[in-house]
């Protein structure tokens, strides 16, 4: 697991104490929770900010730079609980092999790139460069049809080949490509109403290694078992045509919206059959039966697969550039792990992990599969012959799913916003990241209480609190809303003036009255607030206590975010949500997605 995979599943309630509050103002007032067991709130001129989960020995943070406009993701390794591992020689190997594989990598638009890396006290930090917009299982399997369209697959496919190929150039086999390790960095749509492409790059390193191109097969048994190639469940050989085979499972799943099969077909032609069975155009079909061969040798070349047809049909360069691009500043990665002899000198720390299990395909460290019985995946496979794609299953009436988002029918606090009016909606200003856009909605009755007389109590509010502020037109018997545009700190005081106004025309105290928000997050920064598996919005909701939902839909680049409770909840909640949002910078700029053309060294 890596700080830009961002794997959100806590080992224990009380390492989900540990999540750093940043609702207030001032950084100066961050505290610190449990120093003692938590990374280190400054180091090397970076400033930890909100957790983004926790997993085994390491944990995930947001953290900041002074100077630098760039967010960056940060993988914490507690070298303590390291040490308290069963093998530990196993786990230092992979760490060091993990750190030395990043350092020698040239920077590559379709790999995550290492920015610095150093000990500090008993943890050991990477930090990287911060892909907001989640992997793409948590982007496939939060969509109202969990496969994408053709050419959605072909858009990620080409650029998995370019990021692919690049690794191989440099000696680097992934060894444990999958969904999880693929992360979404933004997203546009050809036309309007086209297909969603998403700008992706590959990440985590943990199982990956320098293969020399003149020596035999890596032997070791690794990888994500339902993506692993027969060899590697074989007899553990692993070379650059199993990073192949991965290719040709993970581009099955996006298109299909299943793995290809429970167990591995014995015969070349019953592998054939179960994707010609599939309802994917033949483009499709000819790029995944020549990745899908049971024989490493007949797999295709990545170089021959970056000039097929099937990634060919669409020329991505003339298309409109990505709507947002994150740019990284250069940095020399810093030093190296500690010795072990340095590691060994830890003090233990007290105390037993909790067991926690985790909906996720099960990883092969290097292990015997013959050991092994088939396993379950939350990601449903299809045995012979290919099924028909198979759905998310809803959630019950009245529950909300991963993102926060009621099930069908169920009414919300904000039924009647969901379907949000595009006028209504400013399109973001890319040279203003730390904006943020604020509907709150205003019952008709109250609205020219609000507004004032000719308008004038509304003008003192936007005058007071330096952002801009106005109300909608009346649309029927639908409430109204105040539309507050401005920085962070803006929005707050103009909302703590229109409540209050709102709360003395109701004729209740305002710290008990009720409000509903929307507010917007830029589409590429969503998978930052949602988590995987929701693990961050749900911690976004215990430590408000606020109502919030994160809607699928689109409005002018932006994810609608309901937010719901008392004016303090609501603005906690915000700080959050404006916080990872604000961790992953915009700039203008068309930019080319996949080309591999220029990846300069460190």
């Amino acid at each position: 697991m890596t700080a830009a995979e961002v794997d959100v599943i806590p080992d224990s309630d009380s390492d989900v104490a540990e999540v750093v509050d940043i609702t207030v103002d001032s950084e100066d007032e961050v505290a610190e929770v449990n120093l003692s067991a938590s990374p280190p709130l400054s180091f090397h001129g970076y400033r930890r900010g909100r957790e983004l989960g926790q997993g085994g020995s390491s944990q995930v943070f947001v953290c900041s730079k002074a100077g630098s406009q760039v967010g960056f993701a940060a993988k914490a390794v507690n070298l303590r609980r390291l040490q308290m591992s069963p093998d530990v020689e196993r786990e230092w190997k992979k760490l060091c092999r993990e750190v030395d594989i990043w350092k020698k990598l040239p920077v590559h638009a379709n790999v995550v790139q290492l920015v610095d890396s150093f000990q500090e006290g008993s943890w050991f930090l990477m930090v990287l460069e911060l892909v907001g917009g989640g992997d793409l299982f948590t982007v496939l399997t939060s969509r109202s049809t969990s496969r994408f369209l053709d050419r959605e697959a072909a858009f990620v496919g080409n650029q998995l080949v370019q990021g692919l190929a690049f690794l191989h150039s440099q000696g680097v086999v992934h060894r444990d490509l999958k969904l999880e390790n693929v992360l979404v960095a933004s997203q546009r749509r050809a036309y309007s109403s086209g297909p969603l492409l998403y700008s992706v790059k590959i990440t985590d390193f943990g199982l990956s290694r320098v293969l020399d191109p003149t020596a035999s097969d890596a032997q070791s048994t690794v990888g994500t078992h339902p993506y692993c190639a027969p060899e590697v469940l074989g007899d553990g050989s692993h070379s650059f045509s199993a990073d192949v085979w991965c290719l040709g499972v993970l581009l099955f799943a996006l298109l299909s919206g299943h793995f290809p099969f429970n167990a591995m077909p014995g015969e070349q032609a019953d592998l054939d059959r179960i994707i010609d069975s599939c309802s994917v155009v033949e483009g499709a079909k000819a790029v995944l039966m020549a990745l899908l061969q049971l024989q490493p040798a007949l797999r295709s070349s990545l170089s021959d697969l970056s000039s097929h047809q099937w990634f060919q049909e669409e020329e991505w360069e003339t298309m409109k550039p990505l709507k947002r691009h994150r740019t990284l500043s250069n940095s020399d990665v810093g030093g190296n792990p500690p010795s072990i002899s340095n590691m060994e000198a830890i003090p233990p720390v007290n105390g037993q992990l909790a067991a926690h299990k985790v909906a996720a395909s099960p990883v092969l460290e290097e292990v015997d599969t013959s050991q092994h019985s088939p396993v379950d995946s939350p990601f449903p496979c299809s045995p012979f012959p290919c099924e028909s794609p198979m759905p998310c299953p809803s959630p019950l009436p009245g529950a909300l799913d991963a993102e926060g988002v009621a099930s069908p029918g169920v009414w919300t606090p904000f039924a009647v916003e969901v379907a949000v009016k595009l006028s209504d909606v400013q399109s973001p200003n890319d040279l203003q990241s730390d904006h943020m856009q604020v509907h709150m909605v205003v019952p008709d009755r109250y609205a020219g209480f609000i507004l004032g007389k000719n308008g004038t109590r509304i003008q003192k509010t936007a005058l007071k609190s330096g952002c801009k502020v106005w109300m909608t037109s009346r649309n029927g018997s639908n409430d109204r809303r105040v539309i507050m545009i401005g920085s962070y700190k803006q929005c707050k005081v103009a909302q703590q003036l229109v409540h209050e106004q709102l709360s003395t025309a109701m004729q209740v105290e305002w710290q008990d009255a009720q409000a509903d928000i929307l507010v917007f997050v830029r589409s590429e920064a969503a998978g930052m607030v949602t988590g995987k598996q929701g693990f961050v919005l749900n911690q976004i909701r215990k430590q408000s206590g606020a109502q919030v939902q994160l809607l699928r839909d689109e409005v002018q680049s932006t994810r609608p975010c309901i937010i719901s409770g008392t004016l303090q909840s609501i603005l906690k909640a915000q700080k959050h949500i404006f916080e990872l949002v604000r961790a992953v910078p915009i700039v203008t700029g068309p930019t080319a997605v996949g080309t591999g053309s220029s990846h300069g060294a460190k």
